[in-house]
């Protein structure tokens, strides 16, 4: 699972996770099918998959935003957090740039793109690939969780980021991830309390080639950063829909009309945020 991979890394003294093929997450949650939280079980019925849901009580979005934002060129010239009591502060981010989140930090004029055909943007030696030239960009901000997500789950979500992901709550990391286009999230329960009193410090640091950038090289343009939404969301601690999917069958003859199918129809509708 996820936490021995983790576990792993550290066991075998290997402190780039970002060049061992062994680790491609840690705590991450499973992947699923798109969810939402709907406040009510007609309002999840009456939604089309196909619309952007609406609005809920129990999700708070953190983008579109300015994040503070800093990058270094070199991966081993990333900035650290602070030791210490200083460290549920995250990084001392006073002289770092802001940056529009979500966006790929080269279109926002940090770094360069870089276009390839046929050939790696990085000396071929898998999976290791080199810190010098590996860019590190180091995101950073804040949030309060309503009062009314006590006693709930909280998961934090981020919808894409391109390049080996490490998220950190108030100093504690709470998950890394590889795999640029999927959404991902973490379980952050235990990392933040709900209450407007309680400011919450979100930081995260992107390394911008992996050993997972071996299985994504092809004819593009190599982008890096949070280019699509984060958000955190509150769930049911007792129940709450974590997935869903449908079964099919074939249908016997052909089922010429184009527009019959067959099976047991599947199981589907809202993720229980009510």
């Amino acid at each position: 699972g996820d936490r021995g991979a983790s576990l792993l890394v550290k066991m075998s003294g290997k402190s780039r996770r970002w060049c061992d093929e062994t680790v491609v997450s840690a705590s991450r949650e499973p992947m699923h099918a798109p969810l939402h939280c709907w406040e009510t079980a007609a309002q999840a019925l009456g939604c089309p998959l196909t619309l952007r849901p609406p609005t809920s009580r129990w999700v708070m979005r953190l983008t579109p935003a300015e994040w503070a934002f800093s990058l270094v060129e070199h991966a081993h010239e990333a900035p650290r957090l602070p030791d210490g009591a200083a460290r549920a502060r995250g990084f001392d981010a006073a002289d770092w740039s802001a940056i529009r989140v979500p966006c790929s930090w080269e279109t926002a004029g940090f770094g360069r793109p870089i276009y390839t055909n046929t050939v790696y943007p990085f000396p071929v030696d898998p999976p290791n690939v080199p810190a010098e030239g590996n860019a590190v960009g180091t995101y950073q901000t804040s949030f309060s969780l309503p009062g009314a997500w006590a006693g709930r789950r909280t998961l934090l979500r981020f919808d894409g980021v391109d390049g080996a992901v490490t998220v950190w709550l108030n100093g504690r990391e709470v998950g890394y991830s590889q795999d640029g286009k999927l959404p991902f999230e973490f379980d952050v329960t235990d990392a933040c309390a709900a209450g407007e009193a309680d400011r919450h410090t979100l930081s995260v640091q992107v390394v911008r080639f992996s050993d997972a950038s071996y299985l994504e090289d092809q004819d593009q343009w190599w982008l890096s950063g949070i280019h699509r939404d984060v958000a955190v969301y509150s769930k049911p601690r007792a129940a709450a829909i974590a997935d869903f999917y449908a079964t099919t069958s074939l249908v016997e003859g052909g089922g010429g009309d184009g527009g019959s199918g067959g099976g047991d129809g599947g199981s589907g509708g809202g993720d229980g945020g009510s």
